[in-house]
């Protein structure tokens, strides 16, 4: 059977790029991961994790100073703005074409054209071009995704450079049909992706079969594959070659090979050298008898045994061999040879080569794997399944960094990341070998043979139950301080009653007033207002906070829980003091400090102020008191009433005038007695 290979094939320049920056950042020490899958290749991601550089799905799981790769397919500005703000260390994979890709959508949008992203919906870079394209921007996977975009006079096109160029055309021209208007199209697809698919085309059309390599996640593999296969029927997707199958190349004389962008060589030389091998050659030979080909699981009968190992019959032309060290982990070889019985089924895999006597490989730990990965329940998308894991081993990469743990888990084995044994950073897994651990089960991929656990989430929801706990312990605490401190409130309100003076101890002192207790658990406010006569003194002139202090209680709120209390309440009134020492008649030395419109106010003391009444102003009427008087004139005034109650002093300087001139007259009269001219006529107003 003669193979070729396709013209060009395999990495495409920034699927190499991305490959070299990433080893040559494991090769420097760096501490970090890609940011997703760095290329569609999980046997690539898989040798990147045993150089120390693994992979995470978000910003949020890097630590701040770890050095973050972002992949070849791109991510959008706002993944940018998280680096930058986490304070990662950034090595950016983004493919050239890629990044052009990015800034035509950008540009697009900023010249007003409404951006039409032409890709797979679900693909890494289209969800980067579509962020950089903004939110109104529309992707077009097939054409029933052309009803979702809007009328517009102007579009511009971008397109996922790994698309195929064909199937892109087709869905421009319906696009161009379902909306009229002005069109830019932005030719985005690589063109190493156009070469690739036009070489296969050329390949599959020369030969009976096709091999397609590539990993299943990638897109440009499978569009590959999809371009082969309506050319040549006969066509197969595979990872590796170990998934190569003899029954495939039956009566083939001529069988090609093609890989995707993200295919190292050495997978498809590896599958090119198994389907050239003579042993290859052979099986398809003899399958008219049993199909016996790598991968594949026998079941035979013992039928002798050695110092090296067992020997099955099953049915093939020659017997299978199984070593000891390929029948039991960790048994010595003397302890199988005497447990195995001549003539017992056993149930194994074929692997690749023979022994020189001629004899099929074959090997019972793996069938053994494969049975219990045959029990191992999948999980759903988001799902995770909480196990019981025992943990094997230390695992290291290739730079010697400590990766994760092996451990063995429902029947298989299974890896834990460093990252999710503890929530916070282990510095020595020594202790964990050995141990029975809680863990839950976040992937299972059994074509791949992959089981990852995790004890992070256990582990939170651990640390949340505690925290939740103490809520709910200092709630429980809050709740009982307080319903003992409104007791002690319902004892001490029932205690006091308003009008009653009491001694208090000031528990605050704020800028309103002080805060003083005045029973058990009973504090009321002193307000400023209420702290002395003197309406200058603030709270923090009149005590501290401890001080004892005299208070009446003012007013009692039992439903508020408010105590209104007062200080100068209990201290005699300087006012009326002042006030009470003045009698009615006595004629005082006053200042007119303002106007009213019915009067005068006139200041008798610095701590005392009276009214003057319009009418006590002058003998004559006046329209308004500033028609005789002046503010700061200094005049006299007979005191007519005084209100201690209301606080308030009535005054006249009509009646002082007059009685000065009674003062005067009878000072002159008294002077000459010898005056016969009756003047009683001048006091008839007395």
């Amino acid at each position: 059977m003669k193979v070729k290979t396709a013209e060009t094939l395999g990495f495409c320049y920034g699927v190499k790029r991305a490959v070299q920056l990433a080893f040559a950042a494991a090769a420097a020490g760096e501490k970090g991961a890609t940011l997703g899958p760095l290329i569609h290749n999980p046997q690539l991601i898989a040798e990147l994790a045993e150089q120390g550089i693994g992979c995470k799905e978000k910003t949020a799981d890097f630590e701040a100073g770890e050095t973050i790769i972002v992949r070849s397919h791109g991510v959008g500005p706002e993944v940018y703005k998280e680096i930058e703000a986490r304070g990662l260390k950034l090595i950016d994979a983004t493919c050239p074409s890629v990044a052009l890709a990015q800034k035509k959508a950008a540009a697009a949008v900023a010249e007003g054209y409404f951006p039409i992203i032409i890709g797979e919906k679900n693909h890494q870079e289209v969800k980067s071009l579509l962020s950089h394209a903004g939110n109104e921007a529309v992707c077009v996977e097939d054409s029933k995704d052309i009803c979702d975009i809007p009328a517009r006079p102007r579009y511009a096109v971008v397109i996922q450079t790994t698309f195929e160029e064909a199937k892109f055309r087709q869905l421009l021209t319906a696009i161009k049909a379902a909306r009229d208007g002005e069109y830019k199209v932005e030719s985005t697809i690589c063109p190493a992706t156009a070469q690739r698919q036009q070489a296969a085309r050329e390949l599959a059309a020369q030969v009976d079969a096709m091999v397609v390599i590539g990993g299943r996640d990638s897109a440009n593999t499978r569009h590959l594959y999809e371009i082969v296969e309506r050319i040549c029927p006969k066509s197969y997707h595979i990872e590796t070659a170990a998934e190569l199958r003899p029954e495939w190349f039956i009566n083939c004389e001529t069988v090609g090979i093609t890989a995707g962008a993200s295919t190292p060589d050495r997978l498809i030389k590896e599958a090119k050298a198994v389907m050239e091998n003579e042993d290859f050659g052979k099986m398809l030979e003899e399958q008219g008898e049993v199909e016996v080909y790598p991968g594949k699981i026998i079941e035979g009968e013992v039928i002798h045994k050695d110092n090296d190992g067992v020997y099955v019959s099953f049915g093939y032309r020659h017997d299978g061999k199984i070593a000891y060290s390929e029948w039991a982990v960790g048994v010595p070889a003397d302890q199988i040879k005497e447990s195995i019985e001549v003539g017992q089924k056993v149930k194994a895999v074929v692997i690749p080569g023979k022994n020189d006597d001629n004899t099929v490989r074959l090997s019972k730990i793996r069938a053994d794997k494969e049975a219990a990965w045959e029990q191992i329940e999948p999980l759903a998308e988001g799902e995770k399944r909480p196990a019981k894991v025992t943990v094997l081993r230390i695992v290291k990469n290739k730079a010697k960094n400590i990766v994760g743990l092996a451990v063995k888990v429902e029947g298989v084995d299974g890896f834990m990341p460093a990252s999710h044994v503890e929530l916070r950073r282990v510095e020595d897994f020594t202790p964990y070998i050995g141990q029975e651990l809680d863990a839950e089960i976040i992937e299972v991929d059994p074509e791949k043979k992959r089981i990852v656990v995790s004890r992070r989430s256990l582990l939170k929801a651990e640390r949340e139950a505690k925290h939740q706990a103490y809520l709910k312990q200092k709630e429980e605490n809050r709740l009982r301080r307080q319903q003992e401190r409104e007791e002690r409130e319902e004892r001490a309100y029932a205690s006091v009653e308003e009008g009653q003076v009491l001694t208090g101890k000031v528990v605050k002192v704020a800028e309103f007033g002080l805060f003083v207790e005045v029973g058990d658990g009973l504090v009321g406010l002193v307000h400023n207002t209420e702290l002395s006569w003197d309406r200058s003194v603030k709270a923090a002139d009149v005590a501290d906070v401890g001080a004892e202090v005299t208070v009446q209680v003012k007013k009692i709120d039992r439903e508020a829980r408010r105590v209104a209390l007062s200080i100068k309440a209990t201290q005699p009134d300087p006012w009326v003091e002042e006030a009470a020492q003045l009698r009615i008649g006595q004629v005082l030395d006053v200042e007119v400090v303002r106007f009213l419109a019915f009067g005068a106010i006139v200041r008798i003391s610095e701590r005392l102020e009276g009214l003057v009444h319009i009418s006590e102003i002058a003998e004559e009427r006046i329209a308004k008191p500033d028609d005789v008087l002046t503010l700061g004139q200094k005049v006299k005034a007979t005191l007519l009433k005084k209100d201690l109650e209301g606080k308030k002093l009535g005054l006249s300087i009509v009646r002082a005038k007059r009685d000065q001139e009674k003062a005067e007259y009878r000072s002159y009269l008294n002077n000459n007695k010898g005056l016969t001219v009756d003047l009683s006529e001048q006091f008839k107003h007395d």
